[in-house]
């Protein structure tokens, strides 16, 4: 593989972490938004097991937007990790990523 496929396949699989990260970034962001609107009702209604679940999903939530740039990566290499012309460029960019560590 010449260095000028290994850049293109490497910038694909960054632009496809991008959008998937943006896709994370702004679905977690609007729930977050729904909860925050809708938590004076679901006290209103006592409805507590609702309160806990949205409770403790946003705290996942919260800690997947802090983790997003390796969990982007993850989902990335799990989607386009079976294919033949990326698996070269996930081993040079994780030896590259360890490397520098």
């Amino acid at each position: 593989m010449t260095v000028d496929e290994l850049s293109n396949i490497v910038a694909s699989i960054k632009k496809k972490q991008e959008n998937i990260a943006v896709a994370i970034g702004v679905t977690f962001t609007l729930t977050l938004c729904i909860y925050f609107f809708t938590y004076a009702m679901m006290v209103d209604k006592g409805y507590s097991g609702m309160l806990w679940l949205m409770g403790i999903s946003s705290i996942l939530m919260l800690l997947t937007l802090i983790y997003l740039k390796p969990i982007s990566f993850f989902i990335t290499r799990l989607w386009l990790g079976k294919k033949s012309a990326y698996q070269a460029a996930f081993i040079a960019i994780s030896s590259s990523d360890t490397a520098g560590h």
